[in-house]
């Protein structure tokens, strides 16, 4: 069922993200009159940058232009969720102002860095040109939502096609030129995410297929003079109906054999991208044109390392690709947290869970290290966030703990994680040592009150879990970090909720020990569900409310057209 909930959660999201985004024409001029105080009014589609708007002056002049980061940003997760940035740039390409059009974030993290005017300042003056091609380590990020601020700056890179080399053939290719591969080509859409790819569509806006550049990616391949710009076409289904050579720094002459070549461009067509990405660029694919072999050749060559180029860009990376990638991204501190998430496993396994290592040590390490100090604590916030949108690249410790707080209950039937990891589970561990049972005979008759309460309320656990899942499933504006006191552990970002959450939880454990992982948890009663123990077969209510929580996510995702 959990699985269920989260496949129908994502496949919904996923299917809402392509929609059409915001119309920057409905936003109030006043949003960019603060950056460009010349625009009274919107002009048509800037040739600047693609699917941006103009900004023109009373006099029908332009004086900017603007444009968001979404959709190219919107696989680019957050703590979270992703973030829709607005650009707005004067005529010379600068940026006079930025701003944050929407965020599926949390709200905490999100209003950290849209207050932090250091953050957005640093983009204010600079060219798109030199944003670019600036490195992500020099980038500001803001204190206590340095995930959710990295993301940002991601999705503008992303948008603005940063870390991709420069071309020596700037000029994109035309719909004359394009007619070549598909006569009956009207309209030309860059593709949002890759700037080597076109979308072409007839005049009814029907799309016919895609082209593929080989620049920049195969500007390295050198024929016998150098580099060449070639175009192949690829219908709907994704098979090769076309090709043309565009411009060369090689031998024209041998270029133009190439081009009058009929067997050359014929032994492209019929081949599916997948084929040709597939394919052994060591070797050349054909035995070439007579009188310009290294040329032909090159240009072939040239065509398998675009699609290889494209293919990765477009393709998730492997399940392996991805481990290594997240474990090469670990810094000093993360790996501090890593070592004692090993540290709790082996506490947790061993006797040393009852010593005073177990007892003591740990649970401080936990608290100040995990806790206050990098905030690593799982929520529903996080659980639901991810769910929607995927897990982010820079969280690699919280996916850590992640996988260690749902597989071992899971697989062992021992919950390390709350036992072990978890912050706030370790400071009321920490109380309940330094107020033993036998002082508590001062808060007796507090006890005696208390006590049944809490018990009457053994419900509220999974009434939160099942709030927080439904609220995700509708797509309500809720912030979910306002059920539980997680986010207090961050006090910079902390909202007025999660701290009144976290005090007076601390203070009924303070009266009635571990009263808040037992009776107000919506994550630890979550954990405790899935663990295995001898009763795990039964059918509980529980399992009832989740199979609702399921078909309303999967009643959610067949209307959205997830699995159209």
């Amino acid at each position: 069922m959990f699985s269920g909930i989260i496949i129908c959660l994502f496949c919904s999201h996923t299917a809402n993200l392509k929609k059409t985004p915001t119309a920057l024409t409905t936003l109030p001029l006043l949003t960019f009159q603060d950056a460009v105080p010349q625009a009274t009014r919107f002009g048509s589609e800037s040739s600047q940058v693609r699917d941006a708007i103009e900004l023109l002056d009373p006099s029908g002049d332009p004086v900017g232009f603007c444009f968001q980061t979404s959709p190219a940003s919107d696989t680019v997760i957050g703590f979270s969720g992703p973030s829709n940035l607005l650009i707005i740039c004067d005529t010379k390409k600068t940026i006079c102002g930025i701003e944050l059009l929407s965020s599926g974030d949390t709200r905490d993290h999100v209003s950290v860095v849209r207050s932090d005017k250091a953050f957005w300042g640093q983009f204010v003056g600079k060219t798109l040109e030199e944003l670019s091609q600036t490195p992500h380590q020099t980038y500001v990020t803001s204190a206590g939502a340095t995930l959710t601020s990295l993301a940002m700056i991601e999705a503008l890179n992303r948008r603005l096609g940063g870390g991709n080399r420069i071309t020596r053939f700037p000029d994109e290719p035309t719909l004359k030129e394009i007619k070549k591969i598909f006569p009956k080509a009207t309209q030309l859409r860059a593709d949002a995410g890759d700037s080597s790819i076109m979308n072409v569509y007839d005049r009814a806006g029907i799309p016919l297929g895609w082209t593929l550049r080989t620049t920049p990616a195969a500007d390295f391949v050198i024929g016998y003079q150098g580099p060449t710009d070639s175009l192949i076409g690829f219908d709907s289904t994704g098979t090769a109906v076309g090709f043309s050579i565009r411009k060369t720094f090689d031998n024209e002459p041998y270029v133009s054999y190439v081009r009058d070549d009929k067997f050359f461009k014929k032994y492209f067509i019929g081949q599916t991208f997948e084929e040709l990405a597939s394919a052994d660029k060591e070797k050349s694919p054909t035995e070439g044109v007579s009188g310009a072999t290294m040329t032909s050749q090159a240009i072939a060559e040239a065509i398998v390392v675009a699609s290889q180029s494209a293919s990765e860009r477009h393709n998730r990376p492997s399940f392996v690709r991805d481990i290594v990638s997240r474990i090469q991204s670990l810094n000093a501190p993360q790996w501090g947290a890593v070592l004692i998430m090993v540290f709790g496993l082996i506490i947790g396994y061993t006797r040393l869970r009852g010593h005073w290592v177990g007892r003591i040590v740990l649970p401080l390490l936990v608290l100040t290290y995990l806790g206050f100090g990098a905030g690593a604590l799982l929520s529903q916030a996080q659980l639901w966030g991810w769910a929607m949108y995927g897990i982010p690249q820079g969280a690699t410790v919280l996916l850590l703990l992640s996988l260690l707080a749902v597989g071992s209950p899971a697989a062992t039937g021992k919950n390390i994680y709350c036992n072990q990891l978890c912050a706030h589970g370790a400071a009321q561990q920490l109380l309940k040592i330094a107020i033993p049972n036998q002082r508590f005979h001062i808060f007796k008759r507090t006890q005696k009150t208390l006590g049944p309460l809490l018990q009457r309320v053994r419900w509220l656990p999974w009434t939160l879990f099942g709030a927080c899942a439904l609220l995700s499933i509708s797509d309500m504006k809720i912030s979910l970090v306002d059920f539980e006191p997680f986010d207090a552990y961050l006090p910079t970002i902390a909202g007025t909720s999660a701290i009144v959450i976290f005090i007076v939880s601390l203070a009924i454990s303070s009266l009635s020990p571990m009263a808040y992982c037992r009776y107000g948890c919506p994550t630890g009663a979550m954990l405790r569900h899935v663990r295995l123990h001898r009763q795990s077969g039964r059918i509980t209510w529980q399992d009832a409310a989740l199979c609702g929580c399921f078909i309303v996510s999967l009643a959610v995702a067949v209307s959205s057209g997830a699995f159209a």
